[in-house]
């Protein structure tokens, strides 16, 4: 065991899915303001760390699910870590911090297991309806660590934007033309506006601004994307990985998704982005929208849906209010803003 002298590190922990993890990296900024000389660890869910490990300001990048994060004791034994944020609170990743003997461990009060955290703080996400990036940058607020959050760079590898060029060719993508990417999936993560209106809003704005449509999405996702896709844009679904999805996003002038992991992604490349939404309690603009950008999160204008239900396979009519020509209309305010200002 390292004396308590020899530690130095810190540690953020937030191992589950893509856009919680994205909205977790405003806190590497505040914590670069405070310690600039100390090294900041991520542990990161396996299939996001990839990305991880190209967000400059994180030193090492540890893999481990959130359910099984007893296979990063080994690693968390290893470095000289003295504080650890987790962010994602789970009885597997606040015993692991436990038995990895790190001396300090930040975490929410209201968990059964939460005595395992050295510093526990009274932060509820549950019927929160803080957005989720400030919920995390609350956490160190307890703590005594305040800044100006910040999401930090993220340096993808220069492999990606050459196998990126490379898909792009092979399906003809105009680079003269604006690119348009819709993400029309949510993983189960929220209510998913139509296919039908995906397709019309598609197909305007192909006309409307003689625009490249590139369809993305997970191999479960390929039914709906070659739907929209039809023969007449760019169906890209299952054909990248997250590193290569990065590129693209970053790439596009535009990012049309539900309530997921890479319409955050985007916002935090740098990316003009719309996000649709369901009037559902747990997935509101408020807690999950564009962060920094209220005005990109679009949800008809109704009370509280009770029928809504995030992976339901049935279609609530209350996201059928979002009409197409409302997302069409922000799409050519927001590539017309990128053109006068390019």
């Amino acid at each position: 065991m390292r004396a308590d002298s020899d530690r130095n590190d810190l540690l953020i922990v937030r191992n589950d899915r893509l856009g919680d993890t994205v909205l977790s990296l405003l806190t590497v900024s505040i914590l670069r303001q405070r310690y600039p000389d100390r090294k900041i660890h991520f542990l990161a869910s396996p299939y996001v760390a990839p990305l991880i490990e190209c967000v400059e300001g994180i030193s090492k990048v540890i893999p481990a699910a959130d359910n099984n994060c007893i296979q990063a004791l080994d690693r968390l034994k290893e470095l000289p870590i003295q504080t650890a944020f987790c962010l994602r609170p789970t009885w597997s990743n606040a015993k692991t911090l436990y038995s990895a003997g790190i001396p300090v461990r930040v975490g929410t009060s209201r968990r059964w297991y939460s005595p395992l955290f050295t510093d526990r703080y009274n932060i509820s996400r549950r019927n929160s309806q803080r957005h989720e990036a400030d919920l995390n940058i609350d956490l160190l607020a307890a703590f005594g660590l305040t800044g100006e959050p910040s999401f930090p760079k993220v340096n993808l590898p220069e492999t990606m934007y050459r196998s990126l060029d490379d898909l792009l060719m092979k399906f003809d993508i105009d680079k003269m033309k604006p690119m348009i990417v819709v993400h029309p999936g949510s993983g189960g993560s929220a209510q998913e506006w139509s296919q039908l209106y995906f397709a019309d809003t598609t197909d305007s704005l192909k006309k409307e601004l003689n625009a490249n449509i590139v369809l993305t999405g997970s191999d479960s996702e390929a039914d709906k994307c070659a739907a929209i896709a039809g023969d007449y844009h760019t169906n890209l679904c299952g054909k990248t990985n997250l590193l290569t999805l990065a590129a693209l996003l970053q790439k596009a002038d535009l990012v049309i998704a539900n309530s997921t992991g890479p319409l955050h992604l985007a916002n935090m490349l740098g990316t003009k982005v719309i996000g649709i939404y369901a009037p559902l309690k747990d997935c509101l603009p408020s807690r999950w929208g564009v962060y920094g950008y209220p005005d990109r999160s679009l949800m008809p204008n109704l009370p509280i849906c009770k029928r809504c239900h995030p992976g339901r396979h049935f279609q609530c009519e209350c996201l059928e209010q979002l009409k197409p020509q409302i997302v069409v209309e922000k799409a050519i305010q927001l590539i017309e803003t990128n053109e006068a200002t390019g």
